[in-house]
């Protein structure tokens, strides 16, 4: 089961954590809208009409959860012109990364200790980098190391997510295979990208 509750970022400052180890602020990614939309439309456009179809879009978990906002003509349809305008928006994020708190649960209980790693979607090509973030006793995480440097945010793109944690067998739709998913958006009218990951050990 998961339950993806979105809540949208600004930016990614400088600073340190609670515990002293400092913050890095990620430098603006640079996107080709183009390159990637073309990537997009031949990776999930399966029917070859030139646009993404809401079952196309479940094979990408977070292009899927993001349907509505990019859907901005509301056809049901990703248009390869609403494809770029998105990814155009992700290029004028003025800071390189979103601020992005995300939450663990398996049954119910938080989990602690869990390895949660963002892996970008093949389709944004080589801009983004893998972020990978350590869940608290709260089962909440909120600074993630991209090439073992400490950030507190995620550039933003399509990312498929996966949990792991030592010791705890979780189901490979949660990592090796993940179903899990999100595109991570700039909204300057919230503070915090919030992912709630509410998962079942079965």
């Amino acid at each position: 089961m998961l339950r993806v509750c979105h809540v949208v970022a600004l930016l990614t400052l400088a600073g340190c954590t609670q515990s002293g180890t400092q913050l890095n602020v990620a430098p603006v990614s640079k996107y080709d809208a183009e390159a990637i939309t073309q990537a997009i439309l031949a990776e999930f456009d399966k029917n070859k009409n030139g646009s993404i179809e809401p079952n196309e879009a479940q094979a990408c978990p977070a292009l899927a959860g993001a349907f509505a906002d990019i859907d901005t003509n509301r056809d049901r349809r990703l248009s390869a012109d609403e494809l770029r305008k998105r990814v155009e928006a992700y290029a004028a994020s003025a800071t390189g990364s979103v601020e992005v708190g995300c939450v663990v649960r398996v049954d119910v209980q938080p989990l602690a200790g869990a390895t949660v790693t963002f892996v970008p979607e093949a389709c944004m090509g080589p801009t983004l980098k893998t972020a990978v973030g350590t869940t608290d006793p709260d089962g909440h995480c909120a600074e993630y190391k991209i090439d073992g440097k400490l950030f507190r945010g995620i550039a933003p793109g399509l990312y498929k997510i996966q949990v792991t944690k030592d010791g705890a067998a979780l189901p490979a739709r949660f990592n090796t295979q993940t179903i899990l998913g999100k595109e991570v958006f700039h909204d300057p009218h919230r503070a915090e990208d919030s992912i709630e990951l509410n998962l079942t050990s079965r």
